[in-house]
């Protein structure tokens, strides 16, 4: 007597269930993640540096380094 033969769908579905399941995990991960980066915009900011202020700091950073004090 032969014995019927089971079809492969319920491990399909399973693997597809898991798949779908393991993905929107890591997507909210990438979310969290992306909330919270920190910019150097955001660093200045919080320190009360202008962006004015950063640029001449800039300046005279770039000219020290240059060697034309």
């Amino acid at each position: 007597m032969a014995t019927p033969r089971r079809s492969g769908r319920p491990g399909l579905l399973l693997w597809l269930n898991t798949t779908v399941k393991i993905r929107a995990r890591l997507a909210r991960r990438l979310m969290a993640f992306e909330e919270m980066t920190t910019t150097p915009e955001d660093t200045l900011r919080a320190a009360g540096i202008s962006s004015k202020r950063q640029a001449k700091y800039q300046r005279r950073m770039s000219k020290l380094l240059a060697g034309r004090e």
